[in-house]
């Protein structure tokens, strides 16, 4: 039976969650259509003895791939070349599915003449959850020109993540999606080359992706972001030597718009990461170095990118004001300041 949807699983040590993760499938009415290709990272614990166990008991659905460790991106690399299904999926070995939710959009991809479904997912804490959704702008069951979205053009507060998107896989290959191994993050990658890819998209009322937040250690957590800090600079000086590469290429203004505002989003983000998030200055010199060569090489990309003007002097003199910025974030001065400004701000709308 030909596949309609193919499940790329991250698994890197995941022998307390892979169970949850593979099982949370098996109650699909569809689960016929689906190939979940779990992806073995180089596990050095239980992952490949639990996961065959499954691949004996579901062939044909559940397979099991061994490769050395290499990354999230990696994983996806890896099955993109093996996928089979007319569409395409990422999921992390330590997250998992919502069967009744996941059928929903099966049946929307069995008649869908989109090549992006994006629909809601949920963000799962220890003490609550939070469905989050794109759909607010768009209407369900119409398939949507990638020119069509956001009316405005302002994709800062609307862009598609990994866990609600689901794609064409050939589309994925026509753009030669080739994401950086060795590296975390990857799934901002992703979502540019989703982005690069998709000529039409429809929004899908359902919430299949469960996402595991709130977890010590994990790469999102404060502890996370600095010990890989190293990779979001990484990761945002390829997104700006894609877009260079690809802009002129381009022709719709608005897939540019899309685009554009991936790196935005991260280049501030980036800012937030060092000043307030990570209280060392260890690491400065990396920031430091990545501002100086994103301007050098990337001069017209930094100067449309959006920083508030306390950024902006940090961005002027990184090995100078770093430190400087950081500690007056830190004081109840600048706090009260940044209220009394929120507050004019309210009133005069």
């Amino acid at each position: 039976m030909k596949k309609l949807l193919s499940v790329s699983i991250a698994a890197y040590n995941v022998e307390k969650t892979i169970e949850k993760c593979l099982d949370s499938f098996l109650d699909s009415k569809y689960l016929s259509l689906l190939e979940l290709l779990v992806v073995n990272d180089g596990s050095h614990d239980q992952t490949v003895n639990i996961v065959e166990k499954y691949v004996q008991k579901y062939p044909g659905i559940i397979y099991l791939i061994n490769k050395k460790n290499g990354g999230h991106g990696s994983t996806i690399n890896t099955s993109l070349r093996l996928a089979t299904g007319k569409f395409y999926k990422v999921l992390d070995g330590d997250d998992w599915v919502d069967a009744n939710e996941l059928d929903k959009l099966i049946e929307c991809l069995m008649d869908t003449k989109a090549e992006l479904v994006i629909n809601d997912y949920n963000e799962v804490y220890p003490n609550h959850e939070h469905r989050v959704t794109h759909r607010r702008l768009y209407k369900e069951r119409k398939v949507y020109a990638f020119d069509e979205l956001v009316p405005d053009g302002d994709f800062r507060d609307n862009i598609f993540a990994m866990h609600e998107s689901t794609i064409l896989t050939q589309r994925l290959r026509d753009v030669g999606m080739q994401i950086q191994e060795h590296c975390f993050y990857a799934d901002t990658e992703f979502l540019y080359y989703a982005g690069l890819a998709a000529r039409t998209v429809e929004f899908n009322n359902s919430c299949a992706y469960q996402y595991r937040l709130g977890s010590a250690g994990q790469s999102v957590s404060a502890e996370g972001i600095y010990k890989h800090i190293e990779d979001l600079l990484k990761i945002e000086y390829n997104l700006m030597k894609l877009y260079h590469q690809d802009s002129s290429k381009i022709t719709s203004k608005v897939r540019k718009k899309y685009l554009f505002a991936i790196i935005d989003t991260r280049y501030f983000m980036l800012f937030n990461c060092f000043i307030v998030i990570i209280q060392k200055s260890d690491k400065d010199n990396l920031f430091t170095h990545f501002i100086q060569d994103a301007k050098k090489n990337y001069p017209d990309i930094v100067h449309y990118c959006y920083l508030p003007y306390s950024y902006q002097l940090v961005a002027a003199a990184p090995e100078f004001l770093i430190p400087g910025m950081r500690f007056l974030k830190q004081t109840k001065i600048y706090h009260a300041l940044s209220e009394m400004k929120k507050e004019l701000i309210r009133k005069e709308s």
